[in-house]
């Protein structure tokens, strides 16, 4: 069995930041650098107006910043070469990223419905302040364009971590905007918009953790990629040569996937034309799916189904010598399967042609061999006519014979597998 396995390096994926003209690791210090300035401000006047949801919003915020930290750090250890220790690279470093963020909106969620809720349980109403409105709303402009610089160079990168962190800003707008409406209300009388909009804030925010938090567990678990499996196994099965496509197996990030194919070849298939399948196997996936660094390919040697035929009696356990039986039992063997029936043989009696309407007979019910001690030359070429291979075995019983055929079948299969 022919398995090749070949170490990843990333950085000379085709999908890597350079060669997309966007640098992630850049964007993400953009964005601590603002998020840092948006939790200054907001903070300094959600305290001078205690304001709760305008103090969460600069929370909001500062996770923003610790957000864009973890996103640099996982960046630059998922564009390590592979190495010994990890032969497949460190491409989910990225995904560990993500994971903290999205752990990080979670908790980030649960701290401001708690200051909400001891807001409006303490009936506790904000000051209205021209200054403390103009900084929500400026935040909200300013976190829609951080959203879209972000989103923008994580599609181009191919980083989930990087879109991550663009939506979760995105939450970030509609968090200021709440929080700038919110002012509005107040001002008019309602006080206990401040609180109500910080728990609307938070719910909004825990919908993202969570989202984020599946996507980055289901590249971790290496979740299978249903579309692109579909896609990769109609490319190999097309390839001249594979008779089988068994699994494919895919793991990776959005930017850097290893592909695991497992095919079947025919018996006999020479070595060089194995080396030369899966090659192409490598080629074809490669420059299909740009995102691929790494195809394995996994051959095995197909098992084709033998169906044999046996001359019985009745209850299919006596085994007749003679291939002209009343009854055949027909055995169908695939690996450790086994699958018996009894088919009786309408043309015991024939006058003339009783070879060539027996091998009929069984041709129709798939035989691929039957075992005979005693047959005539003419039903031997009816049967080599039609595929059909005569085995000559001795054996009281019909599963002695099954023993026997099995037995002759996995010395041929173990063989066959020493030559490849």
């Amino acid at each position: 069995m022919v398995n090749s396995v070949k170490s990843v390096d990333p950085i000379k994926s085709i999908n890597s930041a350079d060669s997309v003209g966007s640098d992630p690791v850049k964007v993400s210090k953009v964005s601590a650098f603002v998020n840092f300035l948006f939790t200054l401000f907001k903070g300094v006047a959600g305290i001078s107006v205690g304001s709760t949801a305008l103090i969460a919003d600069a929370v909001h915020s500062l996770i923003d910043v610790i957000g864009s930290v973890f996103v640099w750090i996982g960046i630059r250890v998922s564009e390590k070469p592979a190495d010994k220790t990890h032969p497949y690279g460190h491409f989910k470093a990225e995904s560990l990223a993500e994971m903290a963020v999205g752990i990080i909106i979670v908790l980030s969620s649960f701290f401001i419905i708690y200051e909400a809720l001891n807001e409006l349980i303490g009936l506790m109403s904000p000051d209205f302040e021209y200054y403390a409105l103009a900084v929500a709303g400026l935040s909200a402009v300013g976190n829609e364009f951080l959203a879209r610089y972000k989103i923008s160079a994580g599609r181009k990168a191919r980083s989930s971590a990087l879109i991550a962190e663009g939506k979760h800003s995105r939450v970030d707008v509609l968090a200021s905007l709440a929080v700038f409406m919110g002012f509005i209300f107040v001002k008019f009388g309602y006080w206990w918009t401040d609180g109500l909009i910080a728990i609307v804030i938070s719910v909004i925010i825990l919908q993202m953790g969570i989202g984020i938090l599946k996507n980055s567990t289901d590249v971790l678990m290496d979740r299978v990629d249903e579309q692109l499996d579909f896609q990769i196994s109609e490319i190999v099965r097309k390839i001249e040569g594979v008779e089988r496509v068994d699994m494919i197996a895919s793991r990776g990030t959005w930017r850097t996937k290893i592909i695991e194919v497992h095919f079947c070849v025919k018996p006999g298939t020479p070595t060089d034309v194995i080396d030369l399948i899966q090659r192409e196997i490598e080629e074809r996936v490669k420059s299909s799916f740009p995102e691929v660094v790494s195809v394995i390919p996994v051959v095995k040697i197909l098992k084709e189904k033998l169906v044999l035929a046996i001359p019985s009696d009745k209850d299919g356990k006596e085994v007749k010598k003679d291939f002209s039986s009343e009854y055949f039992t027909i055995v169908e063997i695939e690996e450790s399967r086994e699958v018996r029936r009894i088919v009786e043989n309408p043309y015991l009696h024939a006058e003339k042609k009783k070879g060539f309407l027996i091998s009929g007979l069984l041709e129709k019910n798939g035989v691929t061999a039957v075992v005979a001690s005693k047959i005539g030359e003419g039903a031997k070429a009816h049967l080599r006519s039609k595929g059909i291979t005569v085995l000559k075995l001795e054996g009281e019983s019909v599963g002695e014979i099954i023993g026997k055929v099995k037995g002759i079948t996995n010395l041929q299969a173990s063989e066959q597998e020493k030559k490849i």
